[in-house]
């Protein structure tokens, strides 16, 4: 019994981007932000989510996988944001999903990044043949980012 508890409370950072992850992605294609009223919420609702889910049982190791997956992804995509490179929200928004993902494994935050950055890339690349963008030009990231999110949960659920 304590075990279901434990999946159900580990797993409330990763409902709770899934719940959000529409009016995010709609906000940054009309506006080029991700508000701090849908990425900042997913920190405490992860991070208390996974202590209940220690609690019960799954051990708190999980939950230090999920902090270093978190404090890297943070420390390098805010290196690349004062590079001016990616924008704040990008930052949050990543590394709340690699807090989120990092519980299950430290890998499955890698994969969301790189399937956010090759989706991101080929899309770019066909604006750029299209003269829909020019080279240097800027383009939302977070539904990019969301969509890596999503396909980095059904690579674990399928694998």
């Amino acid at each position: 019994m304590f075990e279901n508890l434990s999946s159900l409370f580990s797993a409330l950072g990763l409902g709770y981007l899934v719940a959000t992850a529409w009016p995010l992605a709609k906000t940054d294609i009309k506006q080029r932000r991700l508000p701090n009223k849908y990425v900042l919420p997913a920190f405490p609702i992860t991070w208390f989510g996974q202590l209940l889910a220690g609690f019960f049982g799954a051990g708190f190791l999980n939950m230090l996988w999920a902090l270093i997956a978190g404090v890297v992804t943070f420390g390098i995509s805010l290196l690349i944001n004062r590079l001016g490179l990616l924008g704040m929200g990008d930052v949050k928004l990543m590394t709340a999903m690699a807090l989120a993902l990092g519980w299950y494994s430290p890998l499955l935050p890698i994969v969301s990044l790189g399937l956010s950055f090759l989706i991101a890339g080929v899309v770019a690349l066909g604006l750029l043949v299209l003269k829909r963008i020019k080279l240097g030009g800027s383009m939302p990231l977070g539904p990019y980012l969301l969509v890596g999110f999503f396909g980095a949960i059904t690579l674990a659920v399928w694998s």
